[in-house]
């Protein structure tokens, strides 16, 4: 999918709309808005998660080294990408709870309540894979293993307690660069599928991936203004 320029009727004037629309519709329309919009190991903490977002990774060339799998085949690569996914979405769903709880500001809720049924229905596909494979939901935890492609999902218990402890006036702020680390490495593991994964769906999921954590990213930069 091709990155898609700013719109009257883009993600960005969606949220900004006041109208007799309800909370569930705006959320439902910013969901498919999110799956359609197109566009490292930096710690996903509150003092980083911008810098991080700030620095995608290059898009992988169109000319790939290995070929894709028409037999439907997969690799070691479209293995590890689809469980380092699994492994990013318990955390993320962690923080997408505080901000429906603790967040003040409405577009930020609703940005937090989009992204969450999105990444709901991926983490189903993602499930069924990997139990398809025989293979296991969590990655090899050697983080050797992964230091070319992001690093293990680094958003864990002890950033999700700092950020419920945030004084209000600060949550959105610390929630999106949070959110910003996170999402960056999502970017990052679908690049790696993409350099180097065979299975011709999982291409596609990583290509989705991409794109909408890429548009994401934006958004929530523009949030934390």
């Amino acid at each position: 999918m091709s990155p898609a320029g700013p719109a009257p009727n883009g993600p960005g004037h969606l949220l900004q709309r006041r109208n007799g629309t309800s909370p569930v519709k705006k959320i439902a329309a910013l969901a498919l808005l999110l799956l359609s919009v197109s566009g490292c190991a930096a710690q996903p903490t509150p003092d980083t998660g911008t810098q991080a977002a700030a620095s995608l990774p290059a898009r992988p060339s169109a000319s790939r080294s290995i070929g894709i799998a028409e037999d439907g085949s997969h690799n070691a690569t479209d293995v590890m990408f689809l469980q380092m996914m699994a492994a990013q979405y318990a955390p993320a769903d962690k923080l997408l709870e505080l901000a429906a709880s603790h967040s003040t500001n409405e577009q930020v809720k609703q940005l937090a309540a989009a992204i969450k049924v999105t990444q709901a229905d991926e983490y189903k596909q993602v499930q069924a894979w990997l139990t398809g494979w025989g293979k296991p939901l969590a990655p090899d935890s050697n983080p050797a293993l992964h230091a070319e492609h992001g690093g293990l999902p680094a958003t864990g218990q002890k950033e999700i307690d700092a950020l419920a402890q945030a004084a209000p006036a600060d949550f959105d702020r610390e929630f999106l660069n949070l959110l910003l680390g996170h999402q960056h490495q999502a970017v990052e593991y679908a690049r790696m599928e993409l350099t180097s994964g065979v299975q011709p769906q999982v291409l596609e999921f990583a290509t989705r991936i991409d794109s909408t954590r890429s548009g994401e990213i934006p958004m929530m930069l523009k949030l934390v203004g």
